[in-house]
């Protein structure tokens, strides 16, 4: 795949987490700009979760860690409401979850929204699963999210087993659970 076409396949990834961070990603993969390159790299399927603690959506009062959930999988969803994709795969996790009772372990995580905005979504599409406000991207830069909506399926040792940047589907989601169930590590095209 020549440059050009790396470099389009990537900005189709980004979506608008950050001007700047997009602009730089996209001259990173381009070979246009060396110092956007540097730094931590991404973390990648096959590789440990980042920890991390965030404070809930709603008032729940407990914040939400990925510590809370040591020895289970449990699949991190990054989101935003502004995101036509982001609010399709909502309802999609929010179907299977209730579907699953809960046996599945979700984490959303609404990155840099309103406050408002987010739970006005998540009871419209009558999420139940926990969801966390990452209003500062703290949570989404230490993953290196390049775009929302962005999962991560997590096995029980939280070692990412699938990325999967834009929408889920059902199928998507079943594939993902499976993995981690299994420990497998999955590669997607549209993955790391």
């Amino acid at each position: 795949m020549n440059t050009d076409v790396h470099a389009r396949a990537r900005r189709a990834q980004i979506g608008a987490l950050g001007g700047r961070a997009a602009l730089a990603v996209a001259l990173c993969a381009a070979g246009f700009l060396a110092s956007a390159c540097e730094g931590p790299r991404a973390v990648a399927t096959g590789e440990q979760a980042r920890a991390f603690s965030l404070p809930p959506l709603a008032n729940s009062g407990h914040d939400i860690s990925l510590s809370n959930y040591a020895g289970r999988p449990v699949i991190i969803v990054f989101f935003a409401t502004w995101s036509p994709t982001s609010a399709a795969e909502i309802r999609v996790l929010g179907h299977f979850y209730r579907a699953r009772h809960g046996r599945v372990l979700i984490v959303g995580v609404d990155a840099r929204d309103s406050p408002d905005a987010a739970r006005q979504l998540l009871r419209k599409m009558q999420v139940t699963y926990p969801v966390a406000a990452d209003g500062s991207l703290a949570v989404a830069t230490r993953f290196h999210v390049p775009g929302v909506p962005a999962a991560y399926f997590l096995d029980a040792r939280h070692k990412i087993v699938v990325t999967q940047l834009g929408g889920l589907n059902w199928a998507k989601i079943k594939q993902g659970v499976t993995a981690m169930r299994t420990s497998t590590v999955i590669r997607h095209p549209n993955g790391e």
